[in-house]
């Protein structure tokens, strides 16, 4: 297996279903967990495979990893479009359609202290 630490920020800013707004992005740390995928994905597969599973663990009725459980049990609504997962040392917001990469100083400064 290959292990891929994975950050998950909801966006609580008012605007966040239009998109992410760096401007006025509101990003809460809400889970942290090591994510464990299939040892034959390399590179860029294994990122998507990364997205593919926290996005689908993180919107059904019915997770079935550890990490997905205690997110729905700490009353975490489901990821949705503005939000941010962290995989390795790459960032990614949920976009209307996919997903869309953004820096690491993007990132830093939407995080609410």
């Amino acid at each position: 297996m290959t292990t891929v630490r994975t950050t998950v920020y909801l966006n609580n800013a008012h605007a966040r279903f239009f998109g992410f707004d760096e401007t006025t992005a509101q990003l809460r740390m809400a889970e942290s967990f090591d994510l464990e995928l299939p040892e034959h994905l390399t590179g860029s597969a294994v990122v998507d495979a990364a997205l593919n599973v926290v996005f689908e663990q993180l919107n059904i009725d019915d997770p079935e990893h550890i990490w997905a459980l205690r997110y729905r049990l700490a009353g975490h609504r489901s990821l949705s479009v503005g939000d941010v997962v962290v995989t390795g040392e790459t960032a990614w917001v949920v976009a209307p359609i996919g997903w869309k990469p953004i820096s690491a100083a993007t990132l830093t400064a939407g995080i609410v202290r």
